[in-house]
């Protein structure tokens, strides 16, 4: 048996037995897109299809919100189940399905206690509410919760409610009960994650007077991502109940960004890409994230390389320590670009990394290498370069800005770490096993530094430059979030984010 072959058994072999719903044994379209297929039939006619249907205005705005029409067969749950998880690929639809899942059973029972978990507080209100498809956003009018932000709370016009809690700390959990919880990206969650998960289950027991008159039990649905944790091994083992929905993300497609979609295909065959776009299971990938990145491959000489970039990125990873003997500062500088493919590709252009106690040194060559590259950056609309600095936060908070700023005033742009730089790397690691990240010259340094990268706690401790190298690929390029959202709705500012950083921190 192939390797390959092997790990998938691997992982399937916790699915035996579990009911499982997918495009192929339910069904691949939505109500919508059957009619409009079924229109399209039998007029030929390929758009129009609210005046063939003779649809009226009302008719138009009923569809829109509600959500029972866009979706697709494996992102309805069952009538009857305890746990309904959905695996599926990054943009296949799986908040979508949670936040629908949440507004259908608070207007089904109005003493509904629905208890919404994810990762943080602020991604929370960032996907699972407030994002393109998140509870507040697919709310239809006639029936919209009312938002206590300072209670995190929402409270529908039946009387059904709402709370949200992070999955950060299982004691918060307890003391609570609830009819309904929906749990987002529970493999993202950090800290005991399986502890949190436990308590989830135990506040899972609240009952309400439709629920006994139905004979249904308190029940969780879970909308997540595959990862090869021991949460995952949890989740699978409690069979009781457990109705498994499967899916990739070109199933999704038609609410994809043109983008998106060919960055996908691009990865999509890759180890990490059947896990993170074809919901495949895995649990042996190699833990060392960039060794299967042949950078040969994908090296281009410096003569050969473009001379004009549609953004420069000096990104800088501080060290924590002031000692002689504290960690390298992390300083590389990455050029983005826009080529025939469609797809952005990134070309790493100098190691500047330093060791150094004195934070001016690390700043000073910080600000050489920006101007230094800047010039090979476009033109804004205001005639400056689109060139920044970019730094986590974590260490130091502003004092990194301000350290900079003290040096000269340059663009600097910074964000506070809420994942792992294991879950940064990932998606990077599939984005340079495709190819699109090319090493402009040799950087020994850095290539040897991310052969052994794994980004785990007690993991390779000289991680400095591998996570300067994947902090700006992660936040700018990797077109994660490059999608309209539930059922054509406007998309994020991701599309373009070269544009929007361009006129802010001046």
């Amino acid at each position: 048996m192939g390797t390959d072959a092997g790990v998938a058994q691997a992982g399937e072999s916790l699915l035996d037995g579990i009911p499982v719903i997918t495009a192929d044994t339910h069904g691949h379209h939505s109500v919508i897109q059957q009619a409009a297929l079924a229109v399209s039939a039998s007029t030929g006619i390929a758009t129009g299809f609210s005046g063939a249907l003779g649809l009226t205005a009302q008719d138009l705005l009923l569809l829109y919100y509600e959500h029972c029409y866009w979706l697709r067969p494996v992102q309805r749950p069952p009538e009857v189940f305890r746990t309904w998880f959905f695996m599926g690929g990054r943009g296949t639809g799986k908040t979508y399905a949670g936040a629908a899942a949440v507004i259908d059973e608070a207007r089904a029972d109005p003493e509904a206690r629905i208890l919404i978990v994810g990762p943080t507080y602020s991604e929370i209100v960032k996907n699972q509410l407030e994002g393109t498809s998140g509870v507040l956003t697919i709310s239809p009018p006639w029936f919209y919760p009312r938002l206590e932000k300072s209670r995190r709370r929402l409270v529908w016009p039946n009387g059904a409610q709402a709370t949200w809690l992070p999955a950060k700390n299982a004691d918060k959990f307890r003391g609570h009960q609830y009819t309904f919880i929906w749990a987002d990206e529970p493999v993202a969650w950090k800290g005991d994650a399986v502890a949190v998960y436990k308590e989830c289950r135990a506040v899972n027991r609240l009952v309400s007077s439709r629920m006994r008159t139905r004979g249904l039990s308190a029940r969780m649905v879970i909308t997540t991502t595959p990862a090869p944790t021991v949460l995952f091994r949890e989740m699978l083992s409690d069979r009781d109940g457990l109705v498994l929905a499967r899916s990739s993300t070109l199933e999704n497609i038609a609410n994809l960004d043109p983008a998106y979609e060919r960055y996908v295909r691009r990865v999509m065959h890759l180890p990490e890409g059947r896990r993170e776009f074809m919901g495949e299971l895995s649990f042996d990938l190699d833990p060392a994230l960039y060794r299967g990145v042949r950078w040969n491959d994908s090296r281009v000489k410096p003569k050969d390389a473009p001379k004009e970039y549609d953004a420069i990125i000096v990104s800088v990873d501080p060290a924590t320590g002031e000692k002689k003997g504290a960690d390298m500062h992390g300083i590389i500088v990455i050029g983005i670009r826009l080529e025939k493919d469609g797809l952005d590709h990134v070309y790493v252009l100098q190691d500047a990394s330093l060791r150094t106690p004195e934070p001016e040194a690390w700043a000073r060559e910080a600000v050489k290498c920006f101007n230094a590259w800047a010039p090979a950056a476009k033109k804004r609309t205001n005639g400056k370069p689109n060139a920044w600095v970019f730094a986590e936060s974590n260490t130091g908070g502003s004092m990194v800005k301000s350290t900079i700023r003290t040096v000269e005033k340059v663009k600097v742009l910074t964000e506070r770490a809420m994942q792992s730089k294991a879950e940064r790397a990932s998606p990077v690691s599939s984005y340079a096993k495709a190819g699109l990240v090319h090493m402009v010259g040799k950087h020994d340094k850095l290539e040897a530094q991310l052969a052994k990268f794994t980004g785990q706690e007690g993991g390779h401790a000289r991680d400095d430059r591998a996570d300067a190298f994947a902090w700006p690929i992660y936040k700018y390029v990797i077109p994660k979030r490059r999608n309209v959202g539930a059922a054509g709705r406007v998309r994020g500012t991701e599309d373009a984010v070269f544009e929007d950083v361009s006129d802010n921190d001046e």
